[in-house]
């Protein structure tokens, strides 16, 4: 019985591995990207580095994050974020979006943000390392942010996943 077991286990392990196959993004492009995603994320902030200045603590502080954002398939898009960090609660629009799709299965996505709660103050831009992650349910894109804006050294890092809801855009 227990030769049975073992038997039965290697043969789904392998015929699970052999029918995955690695994502082939070679041909990928921004149009496969199109359309509007939900997303949330979390990881920590120092905004006194995010937008030096202008009074905030300093240090770093955990934050959470949800919003939506749309990619028009040529490259450019739009968005919203709703950002607590630390307890500070703001809401930002997304500036200048744009996003880039790479052969080797990443997306480079810049924008700044407009943040109402600092007088629409325009913070960033921020870089983002994105990589596509097809799903059953459909596509996901997972996303990094490895540190700050240009200017400000140890302003954030985070980690976060949009789901995309539409093809629309």
């Amino acid at each position: 019985m227990k030769r049975l077991v073992l038997v039965t286990m290697f043969a789904a392990a392998f015929l699970l591995t052999s029918a995955a196959k690695a994502q082939d993004c070679s041909n990928w492009s921004n149009w496969d990207l199109r359309g509007t995603y939900t997303m949330s994320g979390s990881g920590f902030i120092d905004l006194s580095r995010v937008v030096p200045g202008a009074g905030l603590p300093s240090g770093l502080i955990p934050m959470t994050w949800v919003g939506a954002h749309t990619y028009n398939g040529a490259g450019g898009g739009t968005g919203w974020v709703s950002i607590n960090a630390g307890g500070n609660q703001m809401n930002a629009q997304f500036v200048g979006l744009t996003y880039s799709a790479k052969a080797n299965c990443s997306i480079q996505v810049t924008f700044s943000m407009k943040v109402a709660e600092l007088g629409n103050l325009v913070v960033g831009p921020v870089t983002r390392l994105v990589v596509p992650a097809p799903m059953p349910a459909g596509l996901e894109l997972h996303m990094i942010l490895g540190g700050p804006a240009p200017g400000t050294p140890g302003g954030a890092l985070d980690l976060g996943v949009s789901h995309r809801i539409s093809m629309q855009y």
